[in-house]
């Protein structure tokens, strides 16, 4: 039988920020969502505990919790941090999945014991990077997942096959990877709440609802998870956005912000040496109607000139709130030097004991 671990960094950001100004340990600290029209990055629990959260526009999470330290986000700091707690994991096994900068998947099943491999990990991470984790042990990614959060923080869960069902049943259906706000909203008409009553559903009832994903959701319910770890991540895309102060109006304004943004993510691409040949502009507006426009291309080209190109299918007058510039589709090596359009995609849409 499989023995996953999944390993979730306590408030990650927050947590490196109080360990960097200790000072700041005890207190709530909102990270992000200093201007008017940000959003909260992460929180410490103390935050947490007047109810702000993860991507809470930063005016309400002011009003929430109005002695809140508010600090902005050092990205390069956390990706130090999460370098330290990744040369802490690796070291047991080379079967991992790293999810993001405070998240990943660990395959431990070649231990007779995991239980002290889990224990040890976390040891560790604390004495070499001075941070909490949270840890969940099982025999599939979604349930090691689901242990990893039920007694945050500094947790360690463990959820063995002959107990799966009995924690499971009585979780809010949230819990299950996969459902978010909507889907809860939709179950709720159905008087779904939990996990056991969504065991109520028939696999061909979830799969109406979900369509086939609902596959994935009927067996998680059930503790089934054939997934595997995947050691190699490809990346998909890189982007990088942006939300104005104020609402703007003209392409002037819109411009230079794009272009700020592009040379964000042509620095991360020329970094991780990737070769992108798509490049998208995404434009969100006072009303929160998100349109997004793409160009593919096979070739070595002026990814500004593109740019411009992207900028000038856009409608302005509505005003605008939030601009995002993104590269996907990535090749193996440099395209060729020769000038090809491939397409032009328009995409709009709109936001509404074994162990």
């Amino acid at each position: 039988m499989r023995k996953i671990l999944h390993m979730d960094l306590d408030a990650f950001f927050a947590s490196v920020e109080q360990l960097d100004n200790p000072s700041l340990r005890g207190k709530p600290i909102i990270v992000g969502g200093r201007e008017n029209r940000g959003v909260v990055s992460t929180c410490s629990y103390e935050a947490r505990a007047f109810g702000v959260h993860s991507a809470m526009p930063g005016v309400v999470a002011r009003r929430k919790c109005p002695q809140g330290i508010f600090v902005p986000p050092r990205y390069d700091r956390y990706r130090e941090k999460s370098a330290e707690v990744r040369n802490v994991y690796t070291s047991y096994t080379d079967r991992y999945e790293t999810v993001s900068l405070d998240e990943a998947y660990l395959d431990v099943s070649h231990y007779p014991d995991a239980v002290p491999i889990a224990k040890e990990i976390k040891t560790r991470i604390k004495e070499e990077t001075g941070l909490t984790c949270s840890i969940g042990l099982s025999y599939n990614k979604s349930l090691a997942k689901i242990a990893s959060d039920l007694r945050k923080p500094d947790a360690l869960v463990i959820i063995r096959p002959e107990d799966a069902l009995s924690i499971l049943e009585n979780l809010p259906i949230g819990t299950i990877h996969g459902i978010g706000k909507r889907s809860k909203e939709r179950l709720a008409q159905k008087e779904i709440y939990t996990i056991k009553d969504f065991w109520q559903l028939s696999r061909e009832e979830v799969i109406e609802m979900f369509g086939k994903f609902g596959y994935d959701l009927y067996d998680r319910a059930r503790g089934r998870d054939d997934r595997e770890i995947v050691t190699n991540r490809a990346t998909r895309s890189v982007s990088r956005e942006t939300t104005m102060p104020v609402d703007l109006y003209e392409r002037d304004e819109i411009a230079p912000i794009a272009r700020e943004l592009l040379d964000e993510v042509i620095e991360v691409v020329k970094k991780k040496e990737l070769y992108p040949q798509t490049l998208a502009l995404k434009i969100r507006y006072a009303d929160f109607t998100t349109h997004s426009k793409q160009q593919t291309m096979s070739s070595n080209i002026d990814w500004y000139v593109l740019l411009e190109e992207l900028i000038d299918a856009f409608d302005y007058t509505s005003g605008v709130r939030l601009v995002s510039v993104r590269f996907s589709n990535f090749s193996s090596e440099p395209i060729g030097h020769s000038f090809e359009q491939l397409s032009l995609d328009w995409n709009e849409n709109i936001t509404k004991r074994h162990f």
